[in-house]
């Protein structure tokens, strides 16, 4: 076997918690740099004066937000079994980050990000919502015909980016908001977006994202 066909690219579905809620899409692929190498895997390494470790992220999350399920590519020189790969990524993992699964996919499939569909998220409040208003409120939003934005000095409308949204009674637990987004290259929606257009301050809620959608190549 060449060193061509030793090259692993290695899939790992793993979870954001609260622990890094605030640590940013750039530090968190920093963050992933300094696991991989704790690990000890044959990681695969760019060329150059400064070797940065192949791999590739799903879709950014933003800051503040949480998640069960995130995605990450990264590419090894050297094949290893999905058990010792899972092993020694948890045995290195941080606080906050636990390695869900791990899955080998094949070397020509297309990046996470262009693979990319939707996103979905649950959204929970600190305070107490009154069931009927905020039904209401989610109802008049998914009545309008446009919900124009604007992101970093652009304009967009928000409306065809809301694939769902409803409002979810929790069984013993204070009512919530579930959505799915679209999370296309170009056209994805921010949670924090629809919860402004719904009167919502970033103070009053927690999101956790739940799902990523792939369209596979």
């Amino acid at each position: 076997m060449n060193q061509q066909e030793q090259i692993t690219r290695v899939r790992v579905q793993y979870t954001k918690g609260h622990s890094l809620r605030f640590t940013g899409h750039l530090d968190l692929q920093r963050l992933w740099e300094r696991l991989l190498r704790r690990s000890g895997l044959p990681v695969r390494y760019s060329q150059g004066y400064h070797p940065r470790a192949r791999l590739n992220l799903a879709s950014a999350l933003p800051l503040g937000f949480v998640s069960d399920k995130e995605l990450l590519d990264f590419w090894m020189n050297e094949p290893r079994s999905v058990d010792e790969i899972q092993a020694r990524l948890a045995d290195s993992a941080p606080p906050g980050l636990l390695i869900k699964a791990v899955d080998l996919v094949p070397l020509q499939e297309d990046s996470l990000q262009s693979q990319m569909h939707a996103s979905c998220f649950k959204v929970s409040f600190y305070q107490a919502q009154d069931r009927d208003a905020l039904i209401q409120k989610i109802n008049d939003l998914l009545m309008q015909d446009k919900l124009i934005r604007t992101r970093r000095k652009k304009t967009y409308d928000l409306r065809p980016l809301i694939l769902d949204l409803a409002a979810t009674p929790q069984p013993g637990e204070d009512i919530q908001i579930s959505m799915k987004l679209l999370a296309e290259p170009g056209a994805t929606g921010r949670p924090d977006e629809v919860l402004d257009a719904l009167g919502f301050d970033v103070s009053d809620y927690l999101v956790r994202r739940t799902e990523l959608i792939l369209v596979k190549s």
